[in-house]
């Protein structure tokens, strides 16, 4: 399964750059992330070639897991609200985010629901 984007915009950016972050919209689409991508660049040191990353991004302090294209190795180094897991395959990202949230789930008490 591979994800497809929002629009041919989106797409053309992940692949052309600049180098940015794509997270997935409600309807499980890619869609640029402009808030998260001016983060991440002010917390990493450019260049910023594109290169596609497959990533997990876990929240510091929730652990709540989502998956992320990060188009550039450069951008993966330090986010102080997330760890960042990177995959050398889109399915395998996807794979760990969805056994993250499954485990994150079974840890909950049913009471606390």
């Amino acid at each position: 399964m591979s994800l497809s984007f929002v629009a041919p915009f989106d797409e053309e950016l992940s692949r052309k750059g600049p180098a940015g972050l794509f997270t997935c919209n409600h309807d499980g689409e890619l869609c640029f992330d402009l808030v998260q991508t001016r983060y991440l660049r002010k917390y990493n040191q450019p260049p910023f070639p594109v290169q596609p990353c497959h990533c997990m991004l876990i929240d510091k302090i929730t652990k709540w897991p989502q998956y992320a294209l990060i188009t550039s190795a450069a951008l993966v180094t330090n986010h102080p609200q997330a760890d960042i897991v990177v995959f050398g395959e889109q399915q395998m990202a996807i794979d760990a985010v969805n056994a993250h949230k499954k485990n994150l789930m079974s840890s909950i008490e049913p009471s606390a629901l």
